[in-house]
């Protein structure tokens, strides 16, 4: 009659086969959040670094209209003092005027060079701005369908983790009630890697070398063995 590690080796083997498998789906799983959350992360920060480029131009645009005005309110002035010199009637209030008039000129000669300046600047932010915008755009299909992908992923893997836990506790349920209990303690403390050969006169999940009383007791297969180190069920793979 065959041993009891012999008889239920192949459920064993599958078990741990599925073990690891919900192991590997799960860390995927788990690393899916993070992905999706990273994905938005970029989206924000490209939209962030759209909404100060947009609200720079806007300050500039305002710096702009503000010289625009102070131009416009000094050559109203002008025009004003202009028409006032022919009331003048001593030369010292007619020089006086002149003076004046002169400093305001030579006020909106800078003022002039700062708004063409200014100009530049307002259309240069606009190029920024329209670039950022057509990137913003490009990011925003990627994050689009990464971000759905990760999603389909998530469910795909959801699934998947839901149908090898029942094929699990189906391989499991085919075990002797206390082999079965024995296979999940250990399977729980080393992440459902329950099982490992002998490979020469060790352990092949520690390396741990194995008492020859051991490795015989293995081969003779009377009784489950488990190794002295790692605690994982000991077997020869045929």
């Amino acid at each position: 009659m065959p041993s009891p590690i012999t008889q239920n080796l192949d459920s064993l083997k599958k078990s741990q086969k599925l073990d690891s498998e919900i192991h590997h789906a799960r860390m995927l799983f788990e690393e899916i959040p993070a992905q999706r959350a990273q994905l938005k992360f970029d989206l924000e920060l490209e939209k962030t670094r759209l909404n100060e480029l947009e609200k720079s131009l806007k300050d500039l645009q305002l710096k702009l209209k503000e010289k625009e005005l102070e131009l416009s309110q000094k050559e109203t002035q002008i025009k004003k003092l202009d028409g006032q010199l022919s009331q003048i009637k001593t030369n010292k209030e007619y020089a006086a005027l002149q003076q004046e008039i002169a400093s305001l000129k030579a006020d909106n000669s800078l003022l002039e060079e700062g708004i063409l300046y200014a100009m530049d600047e307002v259309e240069a932010a606009r190029d920024e701005v329209r670039n950022e915008k057509e990137k913003f755009a490009s990011v925003t299909k990627t994050f689009q369908e990464k971000d759905g992908e990760a999603a389909n992923q998530e469910k795909d893997l959801q699934a998947r983790l839901a149908d090898l836990k029942k094929q699990r506790e189906e391989s499991v349920a085919q075990l002797p009630p206390e082999l079965g209990e024995l296979y999940n303690r250990i399977a729980v403390k080393k992440q459902g890697l329950a099982l490992a050969t002998v490979n020469g006169e060790s352990c092949s999940a520690c390396q741990m070398q194995l008492r020859p009383q051991l490795i015989n007791e293995i081969r003779i297969g009377e009784q489950i063995i488990v190794c002295e180190n790692c605690s994982r069920i000991l077997y020869f793979e045929n």
